[in-house]
């Protein structure tokens, strides 16, 4: 599992852990997941970055 630093256009910073990060273009909205399970959601228009932490998030 990894941790994601989401920064938003408005200033705000979320941390999210999870397996993997895919960007959803029908819903237009980057959808965080652990193994088949959606864990976040970011909404495309107000993301600025998306910073993936190389440590491993462990137990």
């Amino acid at each position: 599992m990894a941790r994601y630093t989401i920064n938003y256009l408005t200033g705000d910073t979320e941390t999210v852990e999870a397996d993997g990060v895919k960007y959803d273009d029908e819903a237009r909205d980057y959808t965080f997941y652990t193994g088949s399970e959606a864990v976040a959601f970011a909404p495309v228009d107000n993301v600025r970055s998306i910073h993936r932490h190389n440590e491993p998030v462990t137990g």
